[in-house]
């Protein structure tokens, strides 16, 4: 293992009083302009259980529900749902957090979507917080526009699915049938067909009493110059493309005249940005950067397998879907967006690119895979046989053969490695520009895991030097890709190895004990105690929860949400996992408890220093005095094993 491997990363603390004030404001909604009073009305009217149970199969276990993980797949229940405190955590993934992250991981949604979906449900009204009354009235009328462009959208739905089954639709039917797409799919999917008429759908819906001004936002009708409206979509294929969250956004259809001066495959347009355009009252309704095609359908089986698999066309993911394949997704637009890299981790751990076998497939593939990379996604990138993409393989080659090259596939990252030496001229000049290229993804995929990283750094030294030892020319690629190391400090003198590898297990209890029982905190002794304690982490966090008490007050509540906005992960983790398990001791335990342990710790490091004294003097003493010293310290280390 190289020497860089063994080192361990530590984050420097910052001011206890500026990192509790911080994470005091973190999810509270001050920055999405939702009245913090509003939002905790709103998670006190919500049903937890209920809500989790929509996602998740729950059973009682103790005090607490238990239930298979819904963000990574697992036979054995590792998910815990405490509903009293409505926080959730996994022992298998390590997801964690309240009732309001939960509903934005399962539902892909934001901040705000999630609290208003909750509000909604439990029939509770927002309040904004400073915001004059133009301002919130503003908002209010946004809202009720998104809603109507919603069912205006849903109603062209309806029409489209119309013509499908209709003489209009004969020619989107058949081409539906050639790529192979049965019944299913076009239900699954909500295919759906358009003529060749000018002004079909737009007549239509003029005659269901939808105003112009709605049917141009929403991109179905173009004004004409001499007045009145005509259709975008003509003699199509048509497919809805719905939000992460199913709201239907937008269309896209596929065209059917063969026309060579006709786009082949046609959008709906972007709804203009309030922060570009303030004449439009529609804010976010439809980004096509930021939309994954086939997300809000394949979902569950995303959630299933804990994978997703990424292609390019919206066809490619109807006919995968159709090969059962039906966690399968596309980016909206030419080239996946970091924005869509980061909504697919959210729902996939692992993704499968699985892009078109030509030039241009194998182009877009190496640009997706940084982003995907950068986002903490893993998985493998598929190369498929040139003139060939996902569509065709499939059907010539069958399901099993594209599970069989997915299975044989190489990890994304050692792929986009690979592509970039094999363009490589074998000059000093190229494997600068190939060191260039990876060193700012490299350092990315640092923050998701050091490991990897190591690894990568490994790998592509090998491949530029297949013949080479592991030696200073691999030392100076590695400096030349510009790595930060972070070096932990040495273990304070009379620190225990296994106390600077993990917490103590005393310090360990005294953080749960604390947790559950926040009012323990007022204990005198803790305050001083907490110098004692070895692991940095723990003793952070009891130095945060002392100034949040101090300052505040706590109760088990208040201790939740700061678990949940915690920046330590491994100690948030912990933290989330006793929470969402039962207490560790009765109420009526927990004082005397708290101060036994906060006594062993005292004690403990106290035995430590003196034992560190003791050695010091066995160095320097005299022959005649060591062998009191010496039993000095065999008596405390004795004492301490006690403890």
């Amino acid at each position: 293992m190289p020497l860089e491997c063994q080192l361990t990363v530590v984050a420097q603390p910052t001011d206890t009083a500026t990192r509790a004030a911080t994470r005091a404001r973190v999810g509270t909604g001050a920055s999405s302009g939702i009245d913090q009073a509003s939002i905790r009305q709103v998670t006190a009217h919500s049903d937890m259980l209920a809500i989790v149970s929509e996602v998740v199969e729950l059973k009682r276990a103790g005090t607490s529900h238990r239930g298979l993980c819904p963000f990574h797949a697992e036979k054995t229940p590792s998910f815990h749902v405490n509903a009293a405190l409505k926080v959730y955590h996994c022992k298998g993934c390590g997801a964690g957090g309240d009732l309001i992250s939960f509903v934005r991981e399962t539902r892909g949604m934001g901040f705000v979507e999630a609290v208003q979906w909750l509000a909604d449900r439990a029939g509770v009204e927002l309040v904004r917080q400073d915001l004059d009354p133009h301002e919130r009235a503003r908002r209010d009328s946004e809202r009720s526009q998104r809603a109507r462009l919603i069912e205006l959208a849903t109603v062209a739905q309806q029409f489209f699915r119309s013509r499908f089954s209709s003489p209009d639709g004969r020619a989107a039917a058949d081409y539906a049938s050639k790529r192979g797409l049965g019944p299913a799919i076009a239900v699954r999917y909500g295919l759906g067909a358009v003529g060749g008429g000018w002004s079909d759908l737009c007549d239509h819906l003029r005659r269901l009493g939808w105003a112009d001004r709605d049917i141009v936002a929403m991109g179905l009708g173009i004004e004409r110059p001499s007045g009145g409206l005509y259709d975008r979509f003509r003699n199509r294929l048509m497919f809805p493309i719905f939000s992460a969250q199913g709201d239907l956004v937008a269309f896209g259809g596929r065209d059917l005249s063969g026309d060579s001066q006709t786009a082949k495959y046609l959008n709906s347009p972007e709804v203009v940005d309030l922060e570009r355009e303030t004449s439009s009252p529609f804010h976010h309704f439809y980004k096509k950067g930021d939309v994954v095609f086939g997300l809000y359908q394949a979902r569950e089986a995303i959630r299933k397998s804990g994978t997703a698999i990424l292609v390019e066309g919206n066809l490619d993911v109807m006919t995968l879907a159709q090969a059962g394949f039906e966690n399968t997704v596309c980016a909206m637009g030419t080239a996946l967006t970091d924005v869509q890299a980061r909504t697919i981790r959210r729902f996939a751990p692992q993704v499968v690119v699985l892009y078109d076998g030509d030039r241009a497939g194998r182009a877009a593939a190496h640009k997706a895979v940084p982003m995907l990379l950068a986002e903490g996604c893993n998985g493998v990138l598929v190369a498929l046989p040139d003139g060939e993409d996902p569509d065709s393989f499939v059907r010539t080659q069958g399901a099993e053969a594209l599970r069989q090259r997915i299975a044989e596939a190489l990890p994304m990252l050692n792929a986009h490695l690979d592509a970039l030496v094999a363009a490589w001229d074998g000059s000093l000049q190229g494997k600068s520009a190939i060191l260039q290229a990876a060193g700012p993804l490299l350092a990315l995929i640092g923050n998701h895991d050091a490991m990897a990283r190591n690894m990568a750094y490994d790998y592509l030294a090998a491949r530029l030097e297949p013949d080479a030892p592991l030696d200073l020319n691999r030392a100076d690629q590695r400096r030349y890709l510009h790595r930060p190391i972070a070096i932990a400090p040495a273990p304070a003198p009379g620190r225990a190895a296994d106390v600077a590898e993990g917490p103590a297990a005393a310090e360990s209890e005294l953080l749960q004990l604390l947790v559950w029982y926040p009012a323990e905190l007022g204990q005198p002794a803790l305050r001083d105690a907490v110098d004692f304690v070895a692991h940095p982490g723990t003793r952070l966090a009891l130095r945060d929860l002392l100034a949040l008490h101090r300052d505040h007050g706590l109760d088990l509540d208040a201790v939740a949400r700061w678990a949940i906005d915690y920046a330590d992960a491994e100690l948030r983790g912990r933290v989330l996992t006793w929470l969402a398990e039962p207490a560790p001791a009765p109420a009526a335990q927990a004082a005397r408890q708290v101060a036994e342990l906060v006594d062993r710790i005292v004690t403990v490091r106290e035995i430590d220093r003196q034992m560190q004294r003791l050695v010091e003097q066995l160095r320097t003493a005299p022959l005649e005095s060591q062998r009191a010293l010496a039993t000095r310290l065999f008596e405390l280390r004795r004492l301490r094993s006690r403890h």
